[in-house]
């Protein structure tokens, strides 16, 4: 397997909405650029947005990851190098990232990771490019191995 990670942005009405990470040809990493609360994807969660969030009877919570995930599952891109990734979309949708969101600590690495592809996303190279992140069941010792090989 290789020691880094390559990163499919992945767009929806025409606007970046997050990134699926690959380890060889299996997806591995989940990132949101938007927060859960963040409706119109403008980058900033407003007054009103957290307001209609916190008193949604409905948990938001994984809702930016699993819009990236079920978003992916039909990127050429992403079906082509790994077909299994449909079931990984479903199973975010259904559980919505239970169990597989991770310490915070691989943020900062996979901003790093993923601006450097993002370069010609005007507006989008901020320090905190990744809001949130999911690591696929199974992948999480690969993920660790990358990180630690770009930390040295």
């Amino acid at each position: 397997m290789a020691d880094n990670i390559d990163w499919t942005v992945i767009d929806k009405f025409r606007k970046q909405i997050g990134a699926v990470g690959f380890i060889g040809d299996k997806a591995a990493v989940v990132a949101a650029f938007y927060d859960d609360y963040d409706g119109n994807k403008d980058g900033k969660v407003g007054w009103g947005e957290r307001i209609v969030g916190k008193l949604s009877p409905l948990s938001l919570h994984g809702s930016a990851i699993t819009e990236v995930a079920m978003q992916a599952r039909v990127e050429m891109d992403v079906v082509m190098r790994d077909p299994s990734f449909q079931s990984v979309a479903v199973d975010l949708f259904l559980n919505f990232a239970k169990g597989l969101i991770l310490d915070g600590i691989y943020a900062v690495y996979f901003s790093q990771g993923v601006s450097a592809i993002a370069k010609p996303i005007a507006g989008r190279l901020v320090s905190n490019i990744v809001v949130q992140f999911s690591i696929r069941k199974g992948m999480e010792g690969a993920v660790k191995k990358a990180y630690n090989e770009v930390v040295r």
